[in-house]
């Protein structure tokens, strides 16, 4: 196995860093930009390589020890080998530049757009994991691996799970009269103090920016409260800001409801678009629970299709004034796409987790005639290299 001395680029989203051997691309996991390292190569592929560190020869003067001890076995976290303030700073260079490639401005020019970085709490964030049970206990799946690592603690978890994975859950798998088998997931949610499972039918409720959420631990519903709040505030004041009445909103991807919930009271008519019938059936109740203000008459309509389906709705034709995306990480299927792209909708809040095809769709958007007004990116994951981004869409006035 061969040995090479490389220098350490910079960091690519996915938190590994760049260099090259022989005029091919190399990535390196757990390396920091301009780190002298010893690597081996351990997966060939047709346009790149990929390595392993063999031994740090000068480390970069931002790497720390991990606070977990079960880092480099699982998967869950790639920087804790970096401090805050520079995980930061790799995450939102990251963010930036998937937007520029995308967008044909490479070769470090920058767009000429607003970009905040917002950020909260560094560690104890996390309210929503899932676990696998083995016959030891808890385990999380190790980095790039099908095996499992038993896992005791994890400093980005809520204090509440932290005291789960401590002290309820022991060999027996015994946990609030319910007990795990090996093989078996469990799903878990704390919000507020305590921990919800999906495992049994109760449901979980949280209160964001003054309103009640109801969802199944087993759905997806954001796991960082504290960001997921500044997230909204900040969609609320960038997009609504001194308007007192919308006419129409369109929350796509509407999942539970959340961001039409928080807006609801700015509006006389709002649809959403969720394809999930059990995500949906939550948004219902939700807007059931008097989130709206009291003296709010708006009418709300629910679609529980896909976009390929709503573009063939009347519903589609209507004018909207705003319009939520909220998509999974694949980003905006290409008929919802397509439909937006030809969309007169004057305002749209694009919210992503994956800043790479957030670039891709905000190409085409501004290719049909978008202007990209805002850029945030969310710190929602210290300790790895995710993030929320949110685009704040202008159609150009004809």
């Amino acid at each position: 196995m061969s040995s090479y001395i490389v220098t350490a680029e910079k960091m690519v989203f996915g938190a590994s860093c760049i260099t090259s051997i022989g005029g091919k691309t190399v990535f390196i996991p757990y390396s920091l930009p301009n780190e002298t390292l010893k690597i081996f190569i351990t997966k060939e592929h047709k346009n790149y390589s990929e390595a392993k560190i063999e031994k740090i020869l000068n480390p970069s003067v931002h790497r720390v020890k991990p606070e977990c001890p079960y880092f480099y076995d699982c998967g869950g976290c790639n920087m804790q080998i970096a401090n805050d303030v520079y995980q930061k700073e790799l995450r939102y260079e990251a963010a930036l530049e998937a937007l520029d490639r995308a967008l044909n401005r490479g070769g470090g020019e920058r767009l000429n757009i607003r970009s905040d970085f917002i950020s909260g709490k560094s560690w104890e964030y996390r309210a929503r994991f899932q676990f696998h049970i083995t016959e030891n206990g808890p385990a999380q799946k190790k980095y790039n691996s099908s095996s499992f690592v038993r896992i005791k603690d994890c400093p980005v978890a809520l204090p509440a799970i932290r005291d789960f994975l401590r002290r309820e859950v022991k060999n027996s798998g015994f946990f609030r009269g319910t007990v795990f088998k090996p093989g078996e997931r469990i799903h878990l949610f704390s919000s507020d103090g305590k921990i919800f499972t999906g495992n049994g039918s109760e449901d979980c409720s949280v209160k964001l920016c003054g309103k009640i959420l109801k969802f199944n631990p087993l759905g997806f519903f954001q796991s960082n409260l504290e960001m997921t709040e500044k997230l909204i505030d900040t969609v609320l004041l960038e997009v609504l800001g001194n308007v007192k009445t919308l006419d129409r909103i369109l929350d796509f991807y509407a999942g539970v409801g959340t961001f039409s919930i928080c807006a609801g009271d700015a509006a006389k008519e709002i649809h959403l678009v969720e394809h999930n019938k059990h995500a949906l059936n939550y948004a219902k109740e939700n807007f059931n629970l008097k989130t709206l203000g009291e003296n709010r008459r708006t009418k709300i309509f629910y679609h529980a299709i896909d976009g390929a389906a709503w573009a063939k709705t009347k519903a589609s034709r209507l004018f909207f004034n705003l319009a939520f995306i909220d998509p999974p990480r694949s980003g905006i299927d290409s008929a919802s796409l397509n439909w937006f792209c030809r969309s007169n909708i004057p305002l749209i809040c694009y919210i992503s987790c994956d800043p790479v095809t957030f670039a891709r769709d905000a190409a085409k958007l501004i290719g049909s005639g978008y202007k990209l007004k805002k850029h945030f990116i969310f710190d929602f994951y210290p300790q790895t290299h995710h993030v929320e981004t949110l685009g704040i869409f202008e159609k150009y006035k004809s």
